[in-house]
């Protein structure tokens, strides 16, 4: 978890009212996967057919995958690429039969127990949407091109399947071009291999799960030291000291303030990377008294913990 400066408080209409204070965060997406790579020696593999327009584009998409990994695991050295023709290639085929004879034999050859497969890179037919006209023949357009590509993460060494995905999705390009369609075939031909790198970073991010920034809420009620003071404790991330504070007004007779503690206590496990701890308090408060935040925060944890 990375902690950022806590946001300016957003205040309700009146001071014996709860406010809600907000602070950024930057979590771990848990959409991706974090691969275990110690103590292996890895190699991505681009597999194309022997035309020359398929290698440079599954290739380019091989060595951004590798620059990727490299930068987010802050890797000291690059990752070694290889190009092999599809058709020479027998590790695997559609049905993921593996052929481990081959694939230890890979591993010999290259040096890599961890062997990452880049294949399958398809790009679709694109659209043209203009977005502002210049002139009667000339205009700024977006191009969206859908595309997709395969990748494999296989363990040579423990002969398994570590992660592989079917990835589909849409990259967008501007463009300043007349509305003649020759024009566009030329230029996203000559884009598809910078393309075919974006494609690479993005299987790349897959297998580290990246940071993303989030806003979290905690509630408060002003001018009560007993709401101020572990929240000034949160606001400077000391979450054991804030939640020993909010802890008391759990037991409160009044439902909502046991609701607003226990939900600020969730928050504050969820800060300290227990998620199942959260997950309790934040079903403990919903129970109390349901409000936007505390419902959100249920539904955020049930997908965290099962992603733990």
């Amino acid at each position: 978890m990375k902690y950022l400066l806590p946001a300016v408080f957003a205040l309700l209409l009146c001071s014996c009212a709860p406010q809600v204070a907000l602070f950024d965060v930057e979590v771990k997406d848990m959409r991706g996967v974090d691969i275990d790579i110690k103590d292996k020696q890895i190699a991505v593999y681009s597999l194309a057919s022997n035309s020359s327009y398929d290698s440079i584009r599954v290739g380019n998409a091989a060595m951004a995958l590798a620059e990727k990994l490299k930068q987010d695991r802050g890797l000291e050295n690059s990752l070694p690429v290889f190009s092999i023709p599809q058709y020479d290639f027998a590790g695997f085929g559609d049905g993921q039969e593996y052929d481990k004879e081959y694939l230890r034999e890979l591993m010999l050859e290259t040096g890599a127990d961890l062997q990452l497969f880049v294949y399958n890179l398809r790009y679709g037919m694109f659209q043209v949407e203009p977005v502002v006209n210049y002139s009667a023949d000339y205009r700024e357009n977006m191009v969206s091109l859908p595309y997709s590509v395969d990748m494999h993460v296989y363990d040579a060494l423990e002969e398994k399947s570590v992660f592989q995905t079917h990835h589909k999705d849409t990259v967008y390009i501007k463009v300043l071009a007349s509305a003649n369609k020759n024009e566009f075939n030329g230029f996203v031909a000559s884009k598809l291999p910078e393309v075919s790198r974006v494609v690479g970073e993005i299987l790349g991010g897959k297998l580290t799960r990246q940071w993303e920034r989030e806003r979290r809420v905690l509630i408060n009620f002003p001018d009560n030291p007993q709401w101020e003071e572990p929240l000034a404790l949160a606001m400077d991330f000391k979450w054991k000291e804030a939640i020993a504070g909010w802890i008391p007004m759990t037991e409160s007779r009044n439902a909502r303030i046991a609701a607003y503690a226990s939900y600020n206590i969730a928050v504050g496990c969820e800060m300290m990377a227990q998620f199942a701890l959260a997950r309790e308090w934040a079903d403990f408060s919903v129970k109390k008294y349901r409000f936007t935040e505390n419902v959100g925060l249920v539904s955020y944890l049930k997908k965290r913990v099962a992603n733990d």
